[in-house]
C-alpha cells in the first residue's frame, strides 16, 4: 500500500512516463494560454486574482476555507482575493442559510459572462491543436480523455 492508492506498482501497470509528459505539457499550455489571455482581462482584474479565479471557479459556490485550500492563500490573502473580485463584480458573498457563521462565495452573473468569454477563447485555443486530426484520431482522443477524466474524478 502506498500513500497515493490502493496498491504498489506492479508489472501489470503501464509506464506512466507518457502520462507525466502529457500532464507537464498540458500545464505548460494552460499557463501560456492564461498568461496571454489575462491581457484581455487585465482591465477588469489583476493577474494574481485572475490566476486564483481560474483555480477556484469550478469549486464555486464555496467558502473561504475551500479557496484557501485550492489556492494555498492564507486566510487574509483569500479574504483579500474575494474582496477584490467582489468589488470588481465577479464574485458575491452570501450568508449560508444553514450556518450563519459561514459565508458562501459564488460567481455573479457578470462573473459568469466573464468566465464564459474566457472559455470561448480557451475553446478556440484547444481546437487549433486538433484541427489537423482525422475523424478516427478525434474519436480516440475523445475516448481517452473521457477515461482519464473519469479516473481523475474518482
Amino acid at each position: 500500500m502506498n500513500s497515493y492508492g490502493d496498491c504498489e506498482r506492479s508489472s501489470a501497470l503501464p509506464d506512466v512516463s507518457v502520462f507525466k509528459k502529457m500532464v507537464r505539457l498540458l500545464e505548460l499550455q494552460r499557463r501560456q494560454f492564461f498568461e496571454t489571455d489575462w491581457k484581455n482581462c487585465s482591465v477588469m482584474i489583476p493577474r494574481a486574482q485572475f490566476n486564483h479565479l481560474m483555480l477556484v471557479r469550478f469549486s464555486m459556490p464555496c467558502n473561504l476555507g475551500t479557496i484557501m485550500s485550492i489556492t494555498g492563500l492564507t486566510s487574509a490573502g483569500a479574504s483579500l482575493f474575494v474582496d477584490k473580485l467582489v468589488n470588481a463584480g465577479v464574485l458575491k458573498r452570501e450568508e449560508d442559510p444553514n450556518d450563519r457563521r459561514n459565508i458562501i462565495i459564488s460567481v455573479t452573473t457578470q462573473g459568469q459572462e466573464f468566465l464564459q468569454e474566457i472559455d470561448d477563447r480557451l475553446d478556440d485555443f484547444i481546437y487549433k491543436y486538433f484541427a489537423e486530426c482525422s475523424a478516427e484520431e478525434l474519436q480516440i482522443i475523445d475516448r481517452t480523455m473521457r477515461i482519464v477524466c473519469s479516473k481523475l474524478e474518482s
